[in-house]
């Protein structure tokens, strides 16, 4: 299985000038069995490149520098469509009057090709600077990627810091947010609201399969703290991303 990161994504993009802030999670697909992971040239998607790769992973593509143009979304959408596996992992939105950017406005428009709503909200911890984990009936844990591929691989909590939130009616809830968290931007309610949300071969009518999630910090190694403090190894949220990719492979 070929898994192409986009280098146009922002965890990406950092992590190709630090080299540290995907480290981790490289060094545990290195060790998956059939896996290989490569970068995309730092230019939009071609169809290509989609051609060459089994699962392409998308780490928030921020408006202002590197927006989707209308042929990468169309060839995409193709690529899911004729079998591939899309990972989307937008970011917070913005709060009024605060130093934070809307992240969410390029994944958003990708995101409604595939017929999931991703929100311009802000969700964090009500005790504003602490991460929230995220455990028991906020899992879908009867979903293949909660529930474990292979042995002993279940997801049984994540440690999350911000993001926005996901709507969808076609797809599949994984993760719902808990009533721990709270929108600073327009004070929505998390009740409904996912965290993250599947699309498979039943719905949609895709060949392919898509996951789409409210982050991509959680992603970034122990010890980086740009753009946000790296949490893959708190909870379960390197099992979380390794299932993610493992069933978007088709596992």
């Amino acid at each position: 299985m070929k898994i192409l990161i986009d280098s146009l994504g922002l965890q990406a993009r950092v992590h190709l000038r630090d080299e540290r802030r995907l480290a981790d999670l490289l060094k545990e697909l290195a060790a998956q069995p059939g896996v290989r992971v490569d970068f995309s040239p730092s230019e939009a998607l071609s169809t290509e490149q989609l051609a060459s790769c089994d699962v392409l992973m998308l780490t928030t593509r921020k408006m202002a520098e590197a927006d989707y143009t209308e042929a990468e979304m169309d060839g995409i959408q193709s690529f899911v469509r004729d079998g591939g596996g899309l990972l989307l992992m937008s970011n917070h939105g913005d709060i009024p009057g605060q130093p934070y950017p809307d992240l969410t406005a390029s994944d958003a428009r990708l995101a409604r090709r595939f017929g999931i709503g991703i929100e311009n909200s802000f969700f964090a911890s009500s005790e504003w600077g602490r991460p929230v984990e995220i455990s028991g009936e906020s899992l879908n844990r009867e979903h293949p990627i909660l529930c474990g591929i292979g042995e002993a691989n279940s997801v049984r909590s994540l440690v999350v810091n911000n993001g926005c939130s996901i709507r969808t009616e076609d797809g599949v809830p994984l993760v719902f947010l808990p009533a721990a968290m709270r929108d600073y931007r327009e004070a929505r309610t998390p009740a409904l609201r996912c965290f993250a949300v599947a699309h498979d071969r039943k719905h949609g009518g895709l060949r392919g399969r898509v996951v789409v999630t409210a982050d991509s910090g959680f992603i970034g190694s122990s010890g980086t703290t740009f753009p946000g403090a790296g949490l893959l190894d708190q909870g379960d949220n390197l099992r979380f991303v390794i299932n993610i990719l493992l069933w978007l492979g088709g596992s």
